[in-house]
Formats: C-alpha cells, sequence, structure tokens
C-alpha cells in the first residue's frame, strides 16, 4: 500500500473515531462504552496506519498533511453529521489548510 495512501486511511479513521466519540457525548454509559470501544478501535488504525505512512513520507509533511486534512474533513463532515455551523470563514480556513496541504507535499 502506497504511504499516501496509508496516510488518508490515517485520516479517515482519525475523523471516525472522533465522530463516534462526538456522538455519544449525551448517551447513557450502557450505551456509551461499546460504541466507545468502536472509537478506540478506529484510533487504533489510524495510528497503525500514521505510523506506517511515516516509514516512507518525512515526518515533517506527513504530520502538517495529517492534521490538516483531519481539521477540514472534521469540520465539514461535523456540519454535515451533526448540523454544527459551517460559517464562510471556516469554509475560508478549511480552503487555507487545503493550499498549506498541497504546498507542503510539494
Amino acid at each position: 500500500m502506497s504511504a499516501y495512501l496509508q496516510l488518508g486511511c490515517a485520516v479517515f479513521f482519525n475523523v471516525a473515531s472522533y465522530l463516534v466519540y462526538r456522538s455519544i457525548v449525551d448517551a447513557i454509559p450502557r450505551v456509551w462504552w461499546p460504541v466507545f470501544a468502536i472509537g478506540l478501535m478506529f484510533g487504533a488504525a489510524n495510528t497503525f496506519l500514521f505510523a506506517r505512512a511515516i516509514k516512507a513520507v518525512p515526518l515533517s509533511v506527513a504530520y502538517p498533511v495529517f492534521t490538516g486534512a483531519s481539521f477540514a474533513v472534521i469540520t465539514v463532515a461535523a456540519a454535515f453529521v451533526f448540523h454544527e455551523r459551517l460559517p464562510p470563514v471556516h469554509l475560508l480556513g478549511i480552503g487555507l489548510v487545503m493550499t498549506g496541504i498541497v504546498l507542503v507535499t510539494r
């Protein structure tokens, strides 16, 4: 698997874990624990894939790409899944982050 594909999958699992954590904020404990365990598994997959990716991608590139992409995708996903507000300034920020990712990976 290519290192950048692994990095992309790490972002996916990072976003999935935080969406799971957000979904259980108001859950009752007997519902909370099994769902939390799923979030932990997503987090473990995220960590494993990120660690594999940094074998081939320099950390100085992989970390900004990972955090920037995670920020952008989580922001948009939270707007769609949880109906959180997504003002134009956030969209501008996402655009700037994506531009930064392009520049860092060149």
